[in-house]
Order: structure tokens, then sequence, then C-alpha cells
């Protein structure tokens, strides 16, 4: 493993630690993502698949697999912010 993977290896721990924290306070209260926008969350999600297809064409699997979980929680976040944003103009 040269630097540059073990640089992202670790870059990516400290991703998903975070990550886990959001789906914590997420599955304690939905209300969290009141504040997200749709728009950010879908480029965030989008830049996201970006790193993980170059995490595999790097063969840098380690940081392909840690990506999972921070991938689901931004497809999490845009589900239920879409859902959030069909209700609202269902109420119009």
């Amino acid at each position: 493993m040269n630097a540059v993977d073990a640089v992202l290896n670790f870059s990516n721990v400290v991703n998903l630690l975070a990550v886990l924290l959001l789906i914590r306070a997420v599955a304690k209260d939905r209300n969290v993502l009141k504040g997200f926008s749709l728009s950010g969350s879908l480029l965030t999600f989008v830049a996201m698949l970006g790193f993980e297809t170059a995490f595999f064409l790097m063969g840098n699997y380690v940081s392909f697999a840690l990506g999972f979980a921070v991938i689901a929680f931004w497809l999490l976040v845009i589900v239920f912010s879409l859902r959030k944003l069909i209700k609202e103009r269902k109420r119009v």
C-alpha cells in the first residue's frame, strides 16, 4: 500500500465515522433533515459515486468498501427530502 492509498483509507474511515454519527442522529429524529438542501444532497451523492468509481478504478478496495455506508446515507437523505417535498406540495 502506498502513501496515497493510506491517506485515502484513513480519510474514508473518518468519513465513515462521521456518517455513522449522522445516521444515528437521523434514526433518533428525522426532523434533523429539515435543514438539508435537496440539490446539495443530490450533488453530494453524485460526487460520492464519482469517488467510489475512482477508488475502484485505482484498485483501492478498502476505501471503495468504506464508501458504501456514505452513499447509502446520502441516498436516504435524498429519499426523505423528496418525500417531505412531495408532502408539502400536496398540502398546497
